[in-house]
């Protein structure tokens, strides 16, 4: 969008250089994810934290639109794409997601989200009607059998059950991501994420109240970091910038940033949590980066900005975060 308020034309180079910056910003925030939730899970468990994160972000949400004096009904019409892009982003994701990492390392669990991307250009293809050239599916091929392939490696050439947990976190996520970006260039990136957050309170806030009453061993200073960092950065900070990145560079392109997320969440996690680092991490994450750069340098023949959007007026004034 223009600074005026005017609609935005993605498809420009403007456009898709904001798009990379935040969706950069966002993939940094979220390869912090898996380790957060490794060392929080434990003492809190699943339940706990996926519901602490949709409190933390509504109530920061709330703020936040208050503060900028966006705190109003977005619509009826988009309270199911809302409802969609929470229920994937802020109840699937985190909730498989901590329920993997319990059973195996956080590195492990970042490296098979490392198929959210993949995912989400092809929802995209089918959702969002962007349809990316041959050279951005190969790239996206050659990315997903790399992911694959070092899971297996990891986990002994097998699957586990937290394998079908990841697999699931990375569908919600990537259903969440698409209804989220299409949502967001109608209501704007900050809307968006806030009423996402909101609409899921009612039953989130009373759940995490019922949750607190139960008995917990004592907190770790870590935990308390961890479970923080999965509210604020992971689930709110880290998801504005992230939309506002697919809703104005595209979502199957800009999508695929989170390719070199398993790099820095491996990185994460030998850093804070202590996880042993082998040679295939860099040479997986070369791989990764490389098919990256394809990825987000290939044509696309279908920009974002040649979808219809019915009542584009609608995003006048809320337009990043």
């Amino acid at each position: 969008m223009s600074a005026g308020g005017g609609p935005a034309t993605s498809s420009g180079r403007g456009g898709w250089r904001a798009g990379l910056l935040f969706g950069g910003v966002g993939m940094v925030c979220f390869s912090g994810t898996a380790p957060a939730t490794r060392v929080a899970v434990p003492v809190f468990g699943a339940a706990t934290v996926t519901c602490a994160r949709i409190v933390i972000a509504a109530v920061l949400g709330a703020v936040t639109l208050a503060a900028t004096g966006r705190l109003r009904w977005p619509g009826h019409r988009d309270v199911g794409g809302l409802l969609v892009m929470g229920i994937g982003l802020a109840v699937g994701y985190p909730l498989f997601l901590a329920l993997a990492v319990d059973r195996v390392p956080a590195y492990h669990g970042a490296v098979v989200i490392g198929l959210t991307p993949a995912a989400t250009a092809a929802i995209a293809a089918v959702r969002a009607a962007e349809r990316p050239g041959s050279r951005f599916w190969l790239a996206s091929v050659v990315g997903l059998v790399t992911v694959v392939v070092f899971a297996l490696g990891q986990s002994g050439g097998g699957l586990q059950l937290a394998d079908a947990l990841l697999a699931a976190a990375v569908v919600s996520c990537a259903i969440g991501y698409v209804e989220g970006a299409r949502t967001a260039r109608r209501i704007g990136a900050v809307s968006a994420l806030c009423w996402a957050m909101i609409l899921l309170l009612p039953v989130a806030g009373p759940f995490l109240a019922w949750l607190a009453t139960r008995d917990y061993p004592p907190v770790p200073a870590s935990a308390w970091a961890g479970l923080g960092y999965a509210g604020v950065a992971s689930m709110f900070a880290g998801s504005l910038a992230w939309y506002h990145g697919l809703s104005t560079g595209g979502t199957a392109r800009i999508g695929q940033l989170n390719l070199a997320q398993p790099f820095l969440a491996i990185v994460w996690s030998a850093v804070l949590v202590g996880e042993h680092i082998t040679w295939a991490v860099p040479a997986t994450a070369a791989v990764i980066v490389a098919c990256m750069a394809v990825c987000i340098t290939s044509p696309s023949p279908t920009p974002p900005s040649t979808h219809a959007l019915p009542d584009r007026t609608r995003i006048t004034g809320d337009e990043s975060p």
